[in-house]
């Protein structure tokens, strides 16, 4: 190492000293924030998150079972005696076993009329499985359409049919959404959504009479 090399070497090392001297308390309460941090993240990760989850999973048995009995009040509300539905999504929400419960909540809240609770149940829920996310996304739109809110409903519909493309979800997001466009008068949307139904799906029976549905829409677009 050459003398000019070795000079600011020594200099870079007084100055960090000088910085740690100068910063001393600072420094230590930052080593002390990031310990705990780190603590905290342990903690977290190793104790009470699968702690948390294995409270929500046995809350969600006793309301599971209740949906199977077609009980959908106990299961959404409780017993009185087991949490239902709503309660453990609320107080579990980061779980696995809550986020489903949010989608139970959703899915029952919505066949009760309670269009608006349902949706912010819904709006709640993740779903790795691109099937079930669309499907999610699909009672969204069911959501905006029972509340009239017809060309929200149309787009919530059009985003479930591209998140997968299949034979399952994606002709019968397609239709759903041709019929809220309609309803919310937005006939250049609705064309496109029958068409790409048209295109892509004929084997569908979701496909059925598609094409007097677009008869039915170009009339309207001619008569404007």
């Amino acid at each position: 190492m050459s003398t000019e090399e070795q000079s600011a070497e020594n200099q870079s090392i007084q100055s960090i000293s000088a910085f740690l001297e100068t910063n001393k308390n600072n420094v230590m309460i930052a080593g002390i924030a990031l310990i705990l941090l780190a603590g905290g993240i342990y903690y977290y990760t190793n104790s009470y998150a699968p702690a948390m989850e294995t409270d929500a999973s046995e809350s969600l048995y006793m309301a599971e079972r209740y949906v199977g009995q077609d009980s959908m009040d106990k299961a959404l509300n409780g017993d009185g005696l087991n949490l239902g539905m709503k309660d453990i999504a609320d107080d579990f929400g980061s779980t696995s076993a809550g986020n489903r419960a949010a989608y139970y909540a959703g899915t029952i809240l919505l066949k009760k009329g309670e269009f608006q609770e349902a949706l912010d149940y819904l709006d709640d829920v993740t779903m790795d499985d691109e099937i079930m996310a669309a499907q999610v996304t699909t009672l969204k739109g069911d959501c905006y359409s029972e509340m009239e809110q017809y060309e929200k409903a149309g787009d919530m519909y059009m985003k479930a049919a591209n998140m997968r493309d299949n034979m399952i979800t994606t002709p019968y997001a397609l239709i759903k959404a041709g019929i809220a466009y309609e309803e919310a008068g937005a006939f250049d949307d609705a064309k496109s959504a029958y068409e790409e139904l048209q295109s892509n799906y004929t084997d569908s029976r979701f496909a059925n009479k598609v094409e007097t549905r677009i008869a039915r829409v170009e009339a309207k677009l001619s008569a404007e």
